[in-house]
């Protein structure tokens, strides 16, 4: 048995589109080998795991720096699905800068509001004016419910990435 050529590539279009949108947001932050210095986080766990639209929640790890010199905590939405929206690979931001400097080993606590808006089609939401400009929604978007698995990671002064870790989330 073949595949037609036009199937074939057709299949190779989406192995690379998926391999491409999956690697995104991890090209500018690679993990550093593990070594001496490079820091290590584990444990990752979010408080509570299920929580109401807007509330917040408690991210907790574990983590172990020899030279104390960690700086940067990033965390990035690995994935979210709601609402039958499946999203990937949005680019991690920052949360904390030098709270932990010092520190060679502990317990990182931060907390975040999650939320969740329904996303919006441009050509649902999109108003024309008189003129032709673009007017704003009447309604803002609305919050729903679903689940985001969150990463987290951190990069100390030399620049060295520590290993990534992952926890999930539900939004009611």
């Amino acid at each position: 048995m073949t595949i037609q050529p036009t199937r074939r590539l057709a299949i190779l279009g989406w192995v690379i589109g998926i391999g491409l949108l999956g690697g995104c947001t991890a090209a500018k932050f690679r993990p550093t080998s593990p070594g001496p210095g490079v820091p290590r986080i584990s444990n990752f766990r979010i408080e509570p795991p299920v929580v109401d639209r807007g509330g917040q929640v408690t991210l907790r790890f574990d983590f172990r720096d020899r030279d104390g010199d960690m700086v940067d905590i990033y965390l990035g939405l690995k994935r979210e699905v709601a609402d039958f929206t499946f999203i990937k690979g949005l680019q991690p931001e920052l949360i904390s800068h030098g709270r932990y400097r010092g520190q060679t080993e502990g317990t990182v606590v931060e907390t975040i509001t999650v939320s969740i808006k329904e996303p919006t089609a441009p050509l649902r939401s999109e108003r024309r004016g008189y003129e032709g400009a673009l007017v704003e929604p009447s309604a803002p978007p609305r919050e729903i419910g679903g689940t985001r698995v969150y990463e987290v990671f951190v990069i100390d002064e030399r620049g060295q990435v520590s290993n990534r870790l992952q926890a999930r989330v539900t939004v009611r």
